[in-house]
């Protein structure tokens, strides 16, 4: 019996997690402004100097919170980094997902726009290092696909991070509004832009 007890305390979420957990739901629902340590705590039912014992603020506990979806995401990107697979497939659902971003699922726009501002202003060197993780992501692939034969950037007079940062950076402004099937649509649309203009010619 004791051992059972054992395995499913182990199997329950650590007092962080639980923080981390209710913390992006408290921000998801009611905004940055107005989601607190003290709303956290009531709703995590964990008092709110054990919570200011790791999140010193509420601006911490906001970065930590993005900290967690970045590492999360980061899994992923390395994946997409190692992989062999279709480039250009492979580099469209990246970019989606990146598109759809941490917001992408609160409701509420006026929530929505909230959150992004306290991103910008609370978290910029965090959304910087991901952005840049991603490029890099994106242009090691570039390189690969060159190297293979299989694409050429002489068409587009573009270098392989030039490539990588307009890839990364052109459906930018979706990432502010919901991702819809016309954004989507978009998307689809970019890549087969480039693919057919960095394609090798078959004689």
């Amino acid at each position: 019996m004791l051992l059972i007890r054992f395995l499913r305390a182990d199997n329950l979420p650590s007092t962080t997690e639980k923080i981390l957990n209710t913390a992006m739901e408290c921000f998801f629902q009611h905004g940055y402004d107005t989601a607190n340590i003290s709303m956290v705590s009531r709703y995590a039912g964990i008092s709110r100097v054990t919570i200011h014992k790791q999140f010193k603020s509420k601006e911490v506990l906001f970065r930590s919170v993005l900290e967690k979806h970045f590492q999360q995401h980061n899994i992923l990107i390395n994946i997409y980094s190692k992989s062999e697979a279709n480039f250009w497939q492979e580099t469209q659902d990246l970019i989606i997902q990146r598109c759809e971003g941490l917001f992408n699922n609160v409701s509420s726009s006026l929530v929505r726009s909230n959150l992004i501002h306290a991103g910008h202003a609370y978290c910029k060197d965090l959304i910087q290092a991901e952005e840049g993780l991603i490029k890099n992501s994106i242009r090691s692939r570039i390189e690969k696909e060159i190297s293979a034969n299989r694409l050429t950037l002489s068409k587009v007079g573009l270098t392989a991070d030039e490539l990588a940062e307009t890839l990364h950076f052109a459906p930018f402004g979706i990432t502010v509004s919901v991702l819809n099937q016309n954004n989507i649509a978009f998307v689809e649309n970019l890549m087969a832009i480039f693919k057919a203009s960095t394609s090798r010619s078959r004689s």
